[in-house]
């Protein structure tokens, strides 16, 4: 079984809000915001920056949480780094962490 942590470093190489999936969602984009002031105010411990916050790291945390991303758009696992460093296409399920759920 493979474990993704949920940390900043994960956090920080995470391509998922770039991704077509979320790109348009607003969702994504309050999360985002909110994201960013919290990394302003140096606020980075991991309550404030719970995986109900983070626009990403799906492949730790689970299915997303915002209803409006597009999970019918091809994602960009393959681009991404923690996807690389795992392995994570041997894993299932291999992509789509956002509507799937984590990897196992």
């Amino acid at each position: 079984m493979r474990k993704i942590d949920f940390t900043m470093e994960n956090i920080k190489k995470c391509v998922c809000t770039k991704c077509a999936v979320q790109i348009e969602s607003q969702c994504v984009k309050d999360k985002l915001k909110i994201m960013l002031l919290i990394t302003q105010q140096d606020l980075d411990s991991p309550m404030m920056m719970g995986p109900d916050r983070v626009p990403g790291v799906y492949c730790a945390t689970g299915k997303a949480t915002c209803k409006d991303i597009k999970t019918n758009r091809i994602c960009k696992c393959n681009d991404c780094p923690i996807w690389k460093e795992n392995s994570l296409k041997e894993g299932e399920p291999s992509r789509h962490f956002c509507r799937n759920g984590e990897v196992k």
